[in-house]
């Protein structure tokens, strides 16, 4: 496995200039500080007369098509001929439409000279069918990736074809750069932090873009990881801590840290959640008052048991945690329930809650199952957050 990605990594250097000129003349690749050009009426009525485009999917993409270098019968002509091929391979014009809002550039790619060898590439090695029209028309882009070199290496890596379309669905328009990026840092954590690849492919699959990011920020982001978030290598919340600083800057994460502490959280409090929910600091601060004010206010719980059962601070007030603390509360009241613990009833999946705590108890409560469904969202749960931050506020 580290073998074949360090050779990955060495194969995709210098793989970077792909596209053809009659690409980069067909299209453009507006940068935003760029204006944006006016659709050109010609290639809009295309979209819509020929692909099924609505007008205003037509105007947005036509901008994007560089017809001032371009002869539009030549255009027209290579366009009809990419459809055709597509719908040759199981693309409805759904997918189509797709495709092409996605990235465009496909309308000039050659069929004989670029589509019909990359199918056929990704074809001999098992996308087949729904599979093959998955992965193109989750990310387009992959028509002008060298993936005759680095399919091997980043299926791999991920496992499976199964995994390698979530990854490229979630990641939508992909690049060479991203792929090396992602090869590198794959390599860096097995080589250098000792990081085992069931866990990476885990965290490849929740989010890929983290893994995709330029090797000298990631490196900087592993040792922050250690450094500032307190979370070590062997952790099975490292890659967690990973992700939190690649999506969220220090300020914010400080900012939430002063949220918490409001709620009279101590320094101790706040490093024992990080350390074992790093996934929490993601959450807005408009959502960790909220959920503190119900747990903390209304429910009394402590920071220290709310640091160490943080599964709680992920889960949706509204549509989990309060209609199932109403059912626990109903249950305790008629002298059904002895053990009353909200955490243990929060954490169990849907079915389970229903088959443990619903079911069995349908009889001796009736409607109890209607109660529960009627609280889910329900807009009362608003009002006792705004109970508790009044509360909050005259504490402090």
């Amino acid at each position: 496995m580290v073998t074949a990605i360090i050779r990955c990594k060495n194969r995709i250097q210098g793989l970077y200039n792909v596209h053809s000129l009659q690409h980069l003349l067909f299209f453009s690749n507006n940068s935003p500080n760029q204006k944006t050009k006016s659709p050109n009426q010609s290639y809009t009525n295309y979209l819509v007369n020929n692909m099924g485009f609505s007008d205003q999917q037509a105007l947005s993409t036509s901008t994007k098509i560089h017809y001032k270098y371009a002869d539009y019968s030549k255009f027209s002509e290579n366009a009809n001929s990419v459809v055709d091929f597509l719908k040759q391979h199981c693309f409805d014009d759904t997918h189509i439409i797709k495709v092409v809002s996605c990235y465009p550039k496909i309308l000039a790619c050659n069929v004989d000279e670029t589509l019909k060898p990359k199918f056929k590439f990704i074809q001999d090695h098992g996308f087949c069918g729904s599979d093959l029209v998955s992965l193109f028309a989750s990310s387009p882009s992959l028509v002008y990736l060298p993936m005759n070199r680095i399919i091997h290496d980043i299926r791999d890596i991920l496992g499976s074809n199964e995994n390698l379309i979530k990854v490229f669905k979630r990641s939508k328009l992909l690049s060479n750069s991203a792929l090396e990026n992602l090869v590198s840092n794959v390599a860096m954590l097995i080589n250098e932090y000792g990081i085992d690849i069931k866990l990476i492919r885990n965290g490849i699959l929740l989010r890929p873009g983290s893994f995709m990011r330029k090797p000298e920020f990631f490196r900087n982001v592993l040792i922050g990881v250690e450094e500032d978030l307190g979370i070590p290598r062997n952790s099975g919340m490292f890659l967690y801590g990973m992700h939190l600083l690649c999506n969220s800057s220090k300020q914010k994460i400080e900012s939430k840290c002063q949220v918490l502490k409001s709620f009279g959280w101590t320094e101790y409090d706040v490093s024992e959640l990080m350390r074992r929910s790093p996934n929490a600091f993601l959450i807005s601060e408009e959502s960790i008052r909220k959920k503190l004010g119900f747990f903390m206010i209304e429910l009394g719980y402590k920071p220290d048991f709310l640091a160490t059962h943080s599964a709680l601070l992920g889960y949706s007030i509204e549509n989990r945690v309060a209609p199932r603390h109403r059912v626990l509360l109903v249950l305790k009241e008629k002298g059904l329930l002895i053990d009353y613990n909200l955490y243990t009833a929060a954490i169990k999946t849907e079915k389970l809650f229903l088959k443990i705590l619903i079911e069995p108890f349908k009889e001796d409560v009736p409607g109890l199952l209607q109660l529960y469904q009627s609280n889910k969202g329900c807009s009362n749960i608003d009002a006792i957050s705004r109970r508790g931050d009044a509360k909050h506020q005259t504490l402090s």
